[in-house]
């Protein structure tokens, strides 16, 4: 086993790491100001990670761990946290899943059993499984029912094509209706591996004690047989309408981004939140507060392993659409062209962001959440004031750089959902 620790001066970073004999890695943060431990097991299974024909795998299982254990029927699972007052749920993305407790720290040990119960004993009972499908495909439809959803997914098949982030996290109809237990267990095998898993925790803690419990309830040995494969995305662009019978149609314009470990990370994030960051972003102020011509205005920046997105979304009037599109592109070209921003400007952006990230540290999840994905994307858990320093050293002519070479050089994707034939 070995122990390594990391730290500064910043209340806000503080947190050590152990491996495990059989390869499983524990990385915790102790806060003496809580009485709450958050408490996670992240694993790289994401959507990405799925065959085709069998898109919706890792959500699928996520809601099947829960259907019972070996040891624990499905009430059971969610009594033994909540009759302590704890909260016990999981989320699935393109990249991994995680599955989590928030609960006092005198009941971390229930928290720990039933999470490594839930994890390396499921049942997969066929029954449940059968009437879980049912539960999903309801989730699907809800998606589908909901356009400012729904245009988020078709707008990733559009942009992605045939690449593994293309799959939608639900999956689809089809998909989900065929899966099959051995589907769930081979998927397990490599997906649910000590070298695919990690185990944070954040609050009132004491790492020695996370890691003991850890090491009695975790016994799987380490397989790095999972190992994902990595490949560049090829996007070639284009626009893609999808009819609806709506009054609206939802738009989403988006572009290659940057990986999660590219020094360019930090512009990016500010340039985006300067456009599309809020109430007072310019895209906001021009074409809502302005002129009208939209309710709902955004930008979105996400980062994978291998690359990256930078994306606007909007919802108007279907004869606006093509308005609202080129005030985006104009913005943009202002941008690009150095004609437009201001030390001011840049200042304002960057507080914002940095006011974003501080203002997350304030709760246990989220701090779990930093060091899990740090450890999974970068190999490393950025300290707080090493983030901060990167966010002051952006400078104005970075933002005009990242306008463009990556908002106006890469190839653009637009999808439109709703009436279609209505915009010009």
């Amino acid at each position: 086993m070995s122990d390594s620790g990391s730290g500064n001066s910043l209340s806000t970073d503080h947190y050590r790491l152990t491996e495990l004999g059989n390869g499983l890695t524990v990385v915790t943060e102790t806060l003496s100001h809580v009485r709450s431990v958050a408490f996670g097991v992240w694993s790289r299974a994401g959507s990405r990670d799925e065959t085709a024909g069998c898109e919706g795998t890792a959500h699928f299982l996520e809601h099947m761990f829960f259907k019972g254990s070996e040891n624990r029927s499905a009430f059971d699972i969610a009594y033994e946290l909540e009759r302590k007052g704890g909260y016990l749920n999981a989320f699935t993305s393109k990249d991994h899943t995680c599955y989590y407790a928030h609960i006092l720290d005198e009941h971390l040990p229930v928290a720990v059993d039933v999470l490594g119960d839930m994890i390396q004993h499921p049942k997969l009972d066929p029954v449940e499984l059968e009437r879980e499908k049912q539960v999903v495909l309801e989730e699907i439809k809800t998606s589908f029912d909901t356009p400012d959803d729904w245009v988020h997914e078709l707008f990733l098949m559009d942009h992605y094509g045939s690449h593994p982030l293309a799959h939608p996290v639900l999956g689809f109809e089809e998909s989900v209706s065929g899966l099959s237990v051995d589907d769930l267990r081979s998927f397990i095998d490599t997906r649910y591996r000590n070298g695919n898993l990690l185990v944070a925790a954040t609050g009132s803690l004491e790492h020695e004690r996370v890691v003991d419990l850890v090491e009695q309830t975790f016994t799987l040995h380490s397989d790095k047989s999972g190992s994902r494969i990595l490949s560049e995305p090829v996007s070639n662009g284009g626009e893609s309408k999808y009819q609806r019978d709506i009054s609206q149609v939802h738009v989403i314009l988006g572009t290659p981004g940057l990986p999660y470990r590219h020094d360019d990370r930090y512009a990016l994030v500010i340039l985006m939140t300067l456009l599309g960051g809020g109430m007072s972003s310019r895209l906001f102020q021009s074409l809502r507060e302005q002129r009208g011509l939209v309710y709902n205005i955004s930008s979105t920046t996400s980062f994978h392993e291998e690359t990256g997105l930078a994306a606007f979304y909007l919802a108007c009037a279907p004869e606006n659409a093509r308005l609202a599109l080129e005030l985006i592109d104009g913005e943009i070209e202002t941008i690009r062209t150095g004609d437009s921003v201001t030390e001011e400007d840049l200042d304002s952006s960057r507080e914002q962001v940095k006011g974003h990230i501080l203002l997350a540290l304030e709760s246990t999840f989220a701090r779990m959440s930093r060091l899990a994905k740090g450890l999974f994307f970068e190999d490393r858990i950025n300290p707080i004031e090493e983030t901060l320093r990167n966010l002051d050293a952006v400078s104005v002519d970075d933002l005009v750089r990242m306008a463009d070479t990556i908002l106006t050089s890469g190839p653009t994707t637009t999808t439109i959902l709703g009436a279609t034939e209505d915009v010009a």
